[in-house]
Formats: C-alpha cells, structure tokens, sequence
C-alpha cells in the first residue's frame, strides 16, 4: 500500500509537558484518557528525570490550543513547548534536563 502524500496526512502538533510525579506510560495514558476531551492524541516519548515524568504529545492542529489549555488545567501537569516539528521540541526538551 502507498504511503499518503503529505498534505493527505493532516497537520499536526508536538506538545512537550512535564508531569510532577513519576508516571508509567500507561498511566499517563489512562490520566490523559480520562480528562482530555480531544478527538485524536498519542503519547510519543516519554522520559523520566529526577522524580518526574516528561512527555511528548501529539495532537492535530485544530485541537492544539485545546490541548494546551486543558493540559495546564490539570493538577501537577503543565506544559514546557510545542512545535509541528518534534525534533524541535525534543532539542527544547534536551535543553531543559541539561540545565
């Protein structure tokens, strides 16, 4: 099967956030699950670095803001960057764990 040209795929966006605590990926799935009221997101990468949990977020352009907004309303999660390219917002990422 052929692969779909680029603008068949949709656009998208890479949400970098961090969560508080240390966090299974599919605990954080099941968290993000419960409480995002978005149609379509998928957990990327995810890291964990001195007792908290840092992951990548994929959403489509259209829920973005959304995706922002209601990642920061949620205890103990909030956002670090966003980009449509994700390996803008793993260097972004990198960047901030070196600090």
């Amino acid at each position: 099967m052929a692969r779909l040209n680029k603008s068949a795929r949709g656009k998208h966006r890479w949400v970098g956030f961090v969560v508080n605590h240390e966090q299974s990926r599919e605990g954080l799935n099941d968290l993000l699950s419960e409480n995002l009221t978005l149609d379509s997101w998928k957990i990327f990468d995810i890291l964990h670095s001195d007792n908290r949990t840092i992951a990548i977020l994929k959403v489509s352009l259209s829920d973005y803001r959304d995706a922002v907004t209601e990642l920061n309303t949620l205890a103990g999660i909030s956002t670090l960057t966003s980009s449509g390219k994700i390996k803008l917002v793993r260097g972004r990422i990198a960047g901030l764990i070196s600090e």
